[in-house]
């Protein structure tokens, strides 16, 4: 098991949130190409994270192309308080928010997506073979 934390991230955690979701449980490649097109300023970030596992992987000797992405979650980071000039020599003071990614890949070899198998009836199954006369 993988586990890679991208830390200071200036995005907030409720942003990042929607995006981490969508690849649990997807191949690490796939997830990969998936977050370089998608329209988010988070993605970018997730791209990141997911670029340093995958760099992670390849170092412990794993292969990239097993690898899944078992857990991906934001948590909040420091606030960071900065004030702007406000009317009458008053300020206004706003927030920047922080966040910390971290995704957790675990090997899964062959895995291929899901097939339905036929199901054999239980019992005998006895086959008839017509033949011409």
């Amino acid at each position: 098991m993988i586990k890679v934390r991208l830390n200071y991230v200036r995005h907030s955690a409720r942003k990042l949130r929607p995006v981490l979701s969508v690849f649990v449980g997807q191949k690490l490649e796939a997830a990969i190409d998936k977050t370089s097109i998608m329209a988010q300023d988070s993605a970018l970030m997730l791209n990141k994270t997911l670029r340093m596992a995958r760099a992670a992987a390849e170092e412990k000797e794993f292969s990239a192309n097993d690898m899944v992405v078992s857990q991906a979650y934001a948590t909040e980071g420091p606030r960071i308080k900065r004030s702007r000039a406000n009317a009458r020599g008053r300020t206004n003071r706003y927030i920047k928010h922080l966040a910390h990614i971290t995704v957790m890949l675990e090997e899964r070899k062959g895995s291929k997506p899901a097939v339905a198998t036929p199901i054999a009836p239980k019992g005998k199954v006895e086959t008839k073979i017509r033949t011409k006369k």
